[in-house]
């Protein structure tokens, strides 16, 4: 899998990673500087929008059949397993998605 060009590589942003009671992982966007500019819940919520496009289109390429949920009120971003096998395969996807956008 090849790198994207992203408009959000800084450190604004960290993840903190949780799954889900089924045992989907999550990843929720914390601003680094709660004071910030970018700490604003609209600014986080474009930034998520934009990590779950991401997602989508890596998991397109992989074939993969989880679904990317956004919950921008909460500032999460849910992949969602159509099978218990999927798990170890989705945490290893989200760990690189992140580690791409420097979130890890």
């Amino acid at each position: 899998m090849r790198k994207t060009n992203t408009p959000f590589t800084n450190r604004i942003y960290r993840a903190e990673l949780s799954h889900t009671p089924a045992g989907s992982p999550i990843a929720t966007i914390v601003p680094i500087n709660a004071k910030g500019p970018r700490a604003h819940h609209r600014q986080v919520a474009a930034f998520i929008y934009d990590l779950a496009s991401e997602m989508e289109k890596r998991s397109e390429a992989l074939g993969a059949r989880w679904v990317i949920s956004v919950e921008a009120w909460n500032a999460r971003v849910i992949v969602e397993l159509a099978s218990e096998t999927e798990a170890r395969a989705a945490d290893e996807f989200l760990a690189n998605v992140l580690s791409d956008r420097n979130l890890a």
